[in-house]
């Protein structure tokens, strides 16, 4: 009999918690990002915040619960916690994709809504190849980019060696270009921008271009001569 009762005891009390987990879901209801001023108001906002790489977000909701947990953006690098409360959140974001939704997920498991946000693609400032610096749109002169050469890629969104990045120097080359190194200031000073990238180009086109991607995202196309 006291089995009986030990058995019906531990049922109600799974039932019990497993209820009181699913009512303890944590819930988003606005999302502050620092480097765009942008504060989105989940229900009343009607415009979405533009998000990228090394952005400062900051996650206000209930029931984050006062361990940290995860926050993700995407199938990717989930976000760096700086911060976490159980009712405020702040976050670096390491990766950012087209038609995802920023989730929270407190240690219980208990997974929060999805918020909607704009996906900002890696954007190139300028690049650098021996004594040449060519900058799109101002610079007069292309530079000169041969298999082999060193090119530095300066730029904003281009996040960490781990966001699963790569570099083109052509848009049908056969071989992708070496990469030396991937923003290696960012595990102590991440940042959406300053960012800089080195690659050895192992095939160069003539009219061909440098291009930076993340997932399904590509950045300008900037222009160089190898002829």
């Amino acid at each position: 009999m006291k089995s009986l009762r030990l058995l019906v005891v531990l049922a109600l009390a799974t039932v019990f918690l497993t209820s009181y987990a699913f009512a303890q879901a944590p819930a988003i209801t606005n999302v502050n990002v620092k480097d765009t001023h942008c504060y989105y108001s989940v229900g009343v906002s009607t415009k979405l915040c533009s998000i990228a790489p090394g952005m400062t977000l900051t996650i206000l909701g209930s029931n984050f619960g006062a361990s940290p947990g995860g926050v993700s953006l995407c199938n990717c690098p989930a976000a760096t916690i700086v911060t976490w409360t159980s009712t405020r959140i702040v976050v670096t974001v390491n990766a950012a994709t087209p038609s995802s939704g920023l989730v929270v997920e407190n240690v219980g498991g208990g997974v929060s809504n999805s918020v909607a946000y704009i996906a900002l693609a890696p954007l190139i400032t300028s690049i650098a190849v021996g004594g040449c610096t060519y900058i799109p749109n101002q610079s007069p002169l292309l530079c000169l980019i041969n298999a082999g050469d060193q090119v530095t890629i300066n730029g904003s969104y281009f996040g960490p060696a781990s966001g699963g990045g790569y570099a083109a120097t052509c848009s049908d080359c056969g071989v992708s270009p070496t990469i030396i190194s991937w923003d290696p200031n960012w595990s102590t000073a991440p940042s959406p921008y300053n960012n800089q990238i080195v690659i050895t180009a192992n095939q160069a086109v003539c009219g061909s271009t440098i291009s930076v991607w993340f997932d399904t995202m590509g950045s300008n196309y900037v222009p160089y001569t190898a002829c």
